[in-house]
């Protein structure tokens, strides 16, 4: 009954923290949704890269009202079936393609032994079962896209008009206009061609024909989807987002990361995109995983202020001699890092700018995303 002495929770033995995480930058280094549609498609990495471009746009830049940011994973499911690819092939290819941060086995089981971990990803389920082979860790539940390609099937008509709607949209090309959030600027006349050419072909070509029912049927985890995943996640566990670690890097994230910092919890952007970093109050840019377990077991052991601290202070003779949680951890991160550190920000509206910039152009270098 509510109220009533609980002998078992007195004593702290149920968790009161949490981390819920994106795999992206953190988990899993590559795109594998870009790499799903340059193993299926034609020029299918500067496909996906268009597609991607028109979904930034319309969430971000132009603010459509009924646009939701991470739809690519939704648009593109058409177009990888009129390809050729079915559910099986993408099993197969994501086993072949995935490629894991360094340290991210380790890290996550770590984590997810610490920590009850729940996982928040765009990553169609077919890929998880991939990265579930490798990591093989304690977690309290997966979030992720769903598709099923074999249940619909197409014409040869019909799949003829949806390569060459391929071909349209691949010929497109992508300027490199950089976007502020929330900034009023004028759109660039490639990326006012993308949408012009994008508005046709996913608003009037493709609802004519039965591409559009296999688009709907999936579910993709949208930004907007995955909020309410975070709001569920914390409805169901009882653990507030003051409690709550979130670790993402994409577009999609912002609104999470934005939620959790507000809220007074960790939102930790992990070689995160611009937007992604604007959503955080912690920034890491590194090339392995370790960095991210770190802050985890500080945060489960003092909570945020520590957390903030740390990333205040993050240099070698700081971290040799500060008390940590787990000092086997923090030294094993060390001596994988003997000339340099993984660079750690503390965010806040004076630094915003810089950091997202910096970490963009590390996202693009280190792990080949933009």
């Amino acid at each position: 009954m509510p109220g009533e002495f609980d002998p078992v929770e007195e004593l702290g033995l149920f968790p009161d923290r949490m981390l819920v995480t994106n795999l992206s930058g953190f988990i899993v280094k590559n795109n594998p949704t870009r790499d799903l549609c340059d193993r299926f498609i034609r020029n299918g990495a500067h496909f996906y890269d268009v597609l991607a471009r028109y979904d930034a746009l319309t969430a971000y830049v132009l603010g459509r009202e009924e646009a939701t940011a991470g739809s690519t994973i939704k648009w593109v499911i058409p177009f990888l079936k009129a390809n050729g690819a079915t559910d099986y092939l993408v099993r197969e290819a994501y086993r072949q393609s995935l490629v894991l941060m360094p340290g991210a086995e380790d890290a996550l089981r770590y984590i997810s032994n610490l920590l009850p971990t729940h996982i928040n990803t765009s990553m169609y389920g077919h890929g998880w079962m991939a990265v579930e082979e490798r990591v093989q860790a304690p977690l309290c539940d997966v979030f992720c896209s769903t598709m099923d390609l074999d249940h619909v099937q197409f014409g040869r008509a019909d799949s003829r008009k949806i390569r060459e709607m391929c071909e349209q949209i691949s010929s497109l090309r992508i300027p490199k206009v950089v976007y502020e959030l929330n900034v009023p600027m004028e759109v660039d006349e490639k990326d006012v061609r993308i949408i012009r050419v994008l508005d046709d072909i996913l608003q009037s070509r493709i609802p004519e024909l039965p591409a559009m029912g296999l688009m709907e049927s999936g579910a993709p985890v949208t930004s907007h989807r995955k909020a309410y995943q975070l709001l569920d996640v914390r409805k169901q566990s009882g653990i507030d987002l003051d409690c709550t670690m979130y670790i993402g890097g994409e577009d999609t994230d912002y609104q999470c990361l934005d939620l959790v910092r507000d809220a007074g919890g960790v939102a930790v952007s992990f070689n995160g995109s611009d937007f992604a970093v604007r959503g955080s109050n912690i920034a890491i840019l590194s090339k392995d995983a370790t960095v991210g377990a770190v802050f985890a077991s500080m945060f489960n052991d003092r909570g945020i202020e520590a957390i903030l601290d740390l990333a205040a202070n993050w240099e070698r003779p700081y971290l040799k001699r500060c008390e940590f949680p787990d000092r086997n951890l923090l030294d094993r991160m060390l001596a994988a890092h003997p000339r340099k550190l993984p660079e750690v920000y503390a965010v806040d509206k004076h630094n915003v700018d810089e950091i997202a910039a910096l970490s963009a152009e590390y996202r693009k270098k280190v792990i080949g995303r933009p």
